[in-house]
């Protein structure tokens, strides 16, 4: 089995972000209008401020950090200067000293009272001092200051400073002391409300929905009504999603991405016919037209999907070119229609997603069997300082190199990678696939054990090593000992489930390893997995059984070289 898997990505929480965080699966605008985070840059800083920190910086010393702190507050604090305090600010909060950044939020919202971005960073630096009880008194003198925003800062600035303040173990106590002291019911329908917003952050999400459905149920209102359905949809929920999404529209009727919402809870309920129903009732534009068209190609209807895709190419006037072009292209590609796709690619100059589009662009050249023109778009890609990009970039190129038998060529190239990057996982295992390939067992073990030696509990590592060790080698002992502790870490992975399975035929003890096999084809639909258990079969002298596994599995995978490895080497005959 192929037991090669990507790491998955890490999620990263923004300090302070604007708005709640939603569950992935709808994409409904936030009920609160966004407003940015403050921006602290360094390109922000005047040159005194970024000599003062280099001058810091060089010293090594956190005391020198404070020094220059210090003299910034002291002189932004004669001179009444708001632009210096907020460099102050800036720093503090970069180097987290937070009481300086107490003190200096402190002066920022003397000079600026209305400053919220001075508000949320004073209660930040109180909670990460562990001074709760002041953090407490400064959010509510911001709720009677701001008294028309009260929903808002419940709902979004508070949540997000309390999830977002490093020394706090109890954002629950922290939040129901805010409420208290400003004497809000805690039975009040935006309590209820952010109090769920809460809970979903600090990953309590059954206590979460249950606040929001209380709190929709209070209300009534849009916001309160779409947040809970939300919540269900994330929880898989799918009835109760569409009942109150379907509630929020005829509260808000005119807003359309409510009713997008409800039309992909229709198809998450197998019941394409309503969902495209509701589409065709909301107003035509490109968010539209996008679901349309992907609704309508699922369902077969591939006339209807690609009228709705020439609309949306077609669309005019766009707000944004770029940003249109990828959408187009990034639909094309969903839609089968590879040519289309890479033209709108091509199309996408500038914006967030020119990386993106650029990549995708190479994989669809070389799927079309132009390989050097997709390497030549992978090189540019990589022609960047953000490390991530060129990392996948490295990646991407790799993989193609790979899948057009040019192995050794991908080697060379994830070897220029890692010697950028020595200790990136991503490209060691990457690599270590690839020498699988190569028949290069001593890099495979040498790279999956540096993995290892990085992070002790990486499972995937650990698999990846016990499995090859064990199909490839004679090591069974060995094998096991680091399949089992892959196993521990994560005991439901099909991939582990079939390399514990094979590693038990290997050492002769196939009736151990049939339990294993067959939970790990049961996780996963794998032809390699199924060849392992057929073989598994024939050797318990259940033959019949492993016979008609084998028939099902070639049925759906009538290529597989394992499966047919495994029925010609044994003699099956179908």
């Amino acid at each position: 089995m192929n037991q090669f898997k990507p790491i998955p990505a890490s999620a990263l929480i923004l300090l302070l972000s604007a708005c709640a965080t939603v569950p992935d699966g709808d994409r409904v605008e936030s009920e609160v209008e966004a407003q940015p985070r403050a921006s602290y840059t360094e390109e922000d800083w005047s040159d005194e401020v970024m000599f003062q920190l280099q001058a810091a910086s060089h010293a090594g010393m956190a005391e020198e950090h404070d020094q220059t702190l210090r003299r910034l507050i002291e002189t932004a604090a004669a001179e009444e200067d708001v632009e210096m305090i907020r460099q102050a600010v800036g720093l503090a909060w970069r180097l987290e000293r937070w009481e300086l950044l107490g003190e200096s939020a402190g002066l920022w919202l003397q000079l600026e009272p209305e400053a919220a971005d001075a508000r949320r960073l004073e209660i930040l630096a109180l909670l990460n001092q562990g001074q709760t009880d002041a953090a407490i008194m400064a959010a509510q003198r911001w709720l009677e200051v701001d008294v028309a925003e009260r929903d808002r800062l419940l709902r979004r600035d508070l949540v997000q400073v309390i999830v977002a303040a490093e020394r706090v173990d109890d954002q629950p106590a922290v939040f129901d002391g805010i409420v208290a002291a400003a004497q809000l019911a805690p039975d009040d329908g935006v309590v209820l409300a952010a109090r769920s917003q809460l809970y979903w952050q600090i990953d309590q999400p059954e206590a979460a929905y249950e606040l929001a459905l209380q709190a929709a149920a209070g209300s009534g209102k849009r916001e309160d009504l779409a947040w809970a359905a939300q919540l269900a949809t994330a929880l898989d929920d799918y009835p109760q999603a569409l009942e109150l999404y379907r509630k929020a529209r005829l509260v808000a009727p005119d807003e359309w991405t409510l009713g997008l919402a409800e039309a992909e809870v229709l198809r998450n309920l197998e019941r394409p016919e309503e969902a495209l129903e509701v589409l065709e009732q909301l107003p035509v534009n490109p968010d539209v037209l996008y679901s349309v068209a992907s609704y309508r190609f699922e369902s077969g209807d591939e006339a209807g999907s690609a009228e709705a895709w020439q609309q949306l190419a077609d669309w005019t006037p766009v707000e944004d070119a770029d940003q249109h072009a990828f959408m187009v292209a990034w639909l094309a590609e969903f839609l089968e229609r590879p040519a289309d796709a890479a033209e709108w690619y091509a199309r996408v100059r500038g914006g967030a997603n020119v990386d993106r589009a650029m990549i995708r662009r190479s994989v669809l050249l070389a799927d079309d069997g132009r390989l050097d023109e997709a390497r030549a778009l992978l090189r540019l890609a990589r022609d960047t300082e953000q490390m991530d990009q060129r990392e996948r970039a490295f990646l991407i190129e790799a993989e193609l190199l790979r899948e057009q038998g040019q192995v050794e060529e991908g080697l060379a190239l994830l070897g220029d990678a890692l010697r950028e990057s020595p200790g990136n996982i991503r490209l060691l295992y990457a690599r270590a696939m690839h020498a699988v390939e190569a028949d290069d067992l001593e890099l495979v073990e040498q790279d999956l054990r540096r993995i290892i030696r990085i992070d002790r509990d990486n499972a995937m590592a650990l698999n990846a090593l016990g499995y090859t060790l064990t199909d490839r080698t004679h090591r069974h002992g060995e094998a096991y000992r680091l399949i089992r502790r892959a196993l521990e870490l994560q005991p439901d992975e099909p991939a582990i489930l079939d390399s514990m399975g094979w590693v038990y035929f290997r050492l002769g003890r196939p009736a151990q390893a049939l339990p294993y096999l067959e939970q790990a084809l049961a996780g996963e639909d794998n032809p390699e997995i199924a060849a392992h258990l057929v073989e598994v079969l024939w050797h318990l002298d259940q033959k019949d059984r492993a016979r008609e596994l084998l028939r099902e599995a070639r049925v759906r995978y009538p290529e597989d070289h394992h499966l047919n490895d495994t029925m010609n080497r044994l003699e099956i005959h179908l």
